[in-house]
């Protein structure tokens, strides 16, 4: 793929990035990053940050007239938006059987309506300026199935799909689109992380279920830092053409996902209950 330079950055325009869940995690560190490479970053994120080299504006992406607001404020100020690179999310924990369609609408409200309510958002202005990139912060977990934060998977997965359905209504605008998949990160997710309400210990799945959790943020407290991830989006918006996707995590997770196309369906599942004693 071409790493040519697009005519906005050949004429050394500074782009203008628009970079959702910006507090903290990835969307922190592709803020602080990308706003170091001259680039004009707006993050954006329910939290107010402070004393950043960045501009902060209000955002909740399950409120599609915040969303508005803050994409409508951006072109105020600038008039375009190059790019957009989406990082909120959420994880919901628990078997599926002990988490309510409540508590699975709101997990799929937040990490797949809200990308979606977004991307909404700066179509329209991309279509005009017959340019632009979508970056949208996936998972290995929209990859793999992951049991026990099951619904999370689930708005990973259909992310997937959709911006790679997106990609080819958008690019006779001229729009370019792609997921990044990490895998494990060292960031809140597992901090934040919100456990469903039937989990305990009345739950036929308890003790498995609070060992499957206690492995995956183990994982994340032991990770590479977020800035890594930033790093990948970085690259990826200096190219003229994005991949359909692009994964990003450690050796491992990188087989897991290769196995994963790779081997019979039973026989990579079994491999995975082996190496998480499912």
């Amino acid at each position: 793929m071409s790493s040519e330079p697009s005519g906005r950055q050949a004429a050394r325009e500074p782009e203008v990035v628009l970079v959702t869940g910006s507090s903290s995690g990835i969307g922190r560190a592709c803020c602080d990053r990308l706003a170091t490479g001259g680039r004009r970053v707006y993050g954006a994120s329910r939290k107010a940050v402070d004393s950043v080299p960045w501009t902060y504006v209000a955002m909740d992406v399950t409120d599609e007239a915040s969303v508005e607001r803050a994409v409508g404020e951006v072109m105020r100020r600038e008039g375009r938006i190059d790019a957009l690179v989406h990082c909120s999310g959420v994880s919901l924990a628990g078997s599926f059987e002990d988490t309510t369609v409540e508590e699975a609408k709101r997990q799929l409200d937040t990490n797949f309506f809200g990308a979606v309510r977004v991307m909404r958002a700066v179509l329209p202005v991309m279509r005009q300026q017959r340019a632009g990139k979508i970056l949208v912060i996936g998972s290995i977990g929209g990859l793999i199935g992951l049991p026990y934060i099951g619904y999370y998977s689930a708005s990973k997965f259909a992310l997937d799909g959709l911006v790679e359905a997106l990609r080819m209504e958008v690019r006779p605008f001229g729009i370019e689109a792609t997921v990044v998949h990490p895998g494990d990160f060292n960031t809140q997710i597992s901090a934040n992380q919100v456990l469903c309400g039937n989990a305990g210990a009345q739950s036929a799945y308890d003790v498995i279920c609070r060992r499957t959790i206690e492995i995956y943020d183990t994982a994340v407290r032991r990770a590479r830092p977020a800035d890594v991830v930033a790093r990948r989006v970085e690259r990826l918006l200096a190219r003229r053409r994005l991949p359909v996707r692009s994964v990003l995590g450690t050796p491992s997770e990188i087989m897991g996902v290769w196995l994963k196309s790779t081997l019979p369906s039973r026989g990579f599942e079994y491999l995975f209950r082996k190496s998480y004693k499912l």
